[in-house]
């Protein structure tokens, strides 16, 4: 029963999923193998940022995502008191603000439970091969491809699947990373968490206000509600002090849950408790030859400000179509180095982001916790990543500062996310980044035609629009949130980043033209050096 394809990716996870759906999206033939039998019954991973919803809309599933919703990212606050019936509660905006000034999309509560049956069925529908209860044995590569033994753990039949390449996507206690002898460095294991899942009748409001979460004082403890009654308390334990994860029983479970609403007169029924670790690890690289870590593998991070699981699915939009690419005979196989330069980089400041949250939110009894850094607006590590060094043509020296720019200044810079701008296009309004998640796209001012001559002359592998001939530019935005002019272009890669831009055109259009696809997709992972 062996089996060759272009990638294999392990673990059947959000974020392998996700690469399963944007790689089968491409039109990659890939297999995923998961050594569950099913998809998660838990749900630590919740919130998904606008940026993520721009990924899934791009893959269809906004309206099914959003049919699915578990909770409310926007209607409700934050709360943070003693209990829920504390008199004192202090309060804060919702968990992600409005985000329709820089996006056409906005944040979506959909727990993973939920979340990840979704993705399933939407990579099974593209030709994605996914197999549940099918685990990974052993891993090996060689220069012309990736070997994998794996087992069905129901009936032990082994075999193996040869790949082109290899996406270990099988979180942070998988065995993918290890077998790759790839190392990891960070602060490690800082505070040790319980998942307590429980159905009450509480409703999920306070004093008719409704609520996204609580912090809750008295236990050191955040509680979730859902409206469909099976709520979440997620709390701190101490090893240290002999507390065990098995002494989470459904009595001591009950009493937490009483504690955190303040009254006992609520049903709180134990579905289920997990234990967890808060810990901050990057792995050393994020790739290897033919192999490649997304998500969990490659990161770990606290989840205050809801980082951890959206890095990923942004490991996996970047890594999607460089694999794509070259697969189908588009692109240099060195464009593959830039994964690990491009998203390294911007995922340690996340993780720094992280911890300075986690800090500033909860309690630090264990003392383990390193000292902050300085925290920036969340929309800013959520739009405003930014790529110094990869498949993009810099425009001057790489900055000396975190890789994040001020998302509601984004201004199309090579290396950063292409801004949002409402168009008019065959009598609908769309967003620019709705042009995007295909194949790559140049932008041309309204006197731009040179450049879409140019890349018909050349035979590049894009789609050129011309601003204010093709498109419609609604709201007359164009030079500001790109700083093209009307003879200017900007070409925009498949994960919605800028890859190259230019002012205006001169007399070698197609000569510029063509340098700049030949630099972006022949990279050695060192532009901007």
């Amino acid at each position: 029963m062996d089996t060759n394809i272009s990638v294999l990716i392990v673990g059947g996870g959000l974020n392998g999923l996700t690469a399963a759906c944007l790689l089968s999206h491409h039109g990659v033939r890939c297999v995923l193998v998961e050594r569950h039998t099913d998809t998660s019954i838990q749900y630590k991973f919740a919130g998904i940022s606008p940026r993520s919803m721009e990924i899934f809309r791009s893959l269809g599933l906004e309206d099914e995502i959003r049919a699915n919703r578990t909770g409310d990212q926007q209607g409700g606050g934050i709360a943070r008191g003693k209990n829920l019936a504390d008199p004192d509660l202090q309060w804060s905006g919702a968990a992600w603000p409005d985000a329709s000034p820089v996006s056409p999309t906005q944040p979506a509560t959909c727990d993973q439970n939920i979340l990840e049956p979704i993705l399933r069925r939407r990579a099974e529908q593209s030709g994605a091969d996914i197999r549940f209860g099918t685990e990974c044995l052993a891993i090996e590569e060689d220069a012309q491809e990736v070997c994998a033994r794996v087992r069905n753990v129901e009936t032990g039949e082994e075999y193996t699947i040869y790949a082109d390449y290899f996406i270990a996507a099988d979180g942070a206690n998988g065995r993918s990373r290890d077998m790759l002898g790839i190392g990891r460095s960070g602060a490690g294991v800082l505070q040790n968490w319980m998942n307590i899942i429980f159905e009450t009748d509480m409703p999920p409001t306070i004093d008719g206000r409704r609520f996204t979460s609580c912090f809750v004082t008295d236990i050191n403890a955040a509680i979730i509600p859902r409206g469909d009654g099976r709520w979440l308390l997620s709390l701190q334990y101490l090893p240290e002090k002999g507390e065990r994860p098995e002494d989470f029983d459904a009595a001591r479970c009950r009493d937490l849950v009483v504690r955190a609403a303040g009254r006992s007169d609520i049903t709180a029924e134990l579905v289920d408790a997990r234990p967890w670790e808060v810990a901050a690890h990057v792995a050393d690289r994020f790739s290897k030859g033919r192999s490649f870590l997304v998500g969990d593998a490659a990161h770990l991070m606290p989840p205050p400000g809801a980082f951890g699981g959206n890095s990923g699915i942004h490991d996996a939009h970047n890594l999607a179509w460089k694999l794509a690419m070259v697969i189908l005979g588009k692109a240099s196989p060195s464009i593959l180095e830039t994964y690990d330069t491009e998203r390294r980089p911007v995922i340690e400041a996340t993780v720094a982001q992280a911890l300075a949250r986690l800090r500033q939110w909860f309690d630090d009894p264990a003392k383990r916790l390193p000292p902050p850094v300085d925290i920036v607006d969340d929309y800013d590590v959520v739009f405003g990543q930014r790529y110094d060094r990869g498949a993009v043509l810099p425009e001057g020296p790489v900055p000396k500062m975190p890789p994040f720019e001020p998302f509601e200044t984004l201004s199309g810079k090579p290396g950063t996310r292409a801004p949002h701008l409402k168009l008019r296009y065959e009598g609908q309004e769309i967003s620019t980044l709705d042009l995007f998640g295909g194949g790559f796209v140049l932008l041309a001012g309204a006197q731009g035609d040179a450049w879409c001559r140019a890349a018909a002359d050349a035979g590049l592998d894009l789609t050129c629009y011309r601003m204010g001939r093709d498109l419609t530019d609604i709201e007359g935005k164009w030079t500001e949130r790109y700083g093209a002019r009307d003879t200017g272009a900007v070409l925009v890669r498949p994960d919605g980043f800028v890859a190259w831009r230019t002012e205006g055109a001169g007399e070698a259009a197609e000569v510029a033209l063509a340098d700049a696809w030949t630099r972006v997709l022949t990279s050695p992972g060192l532009q901007g050096a």
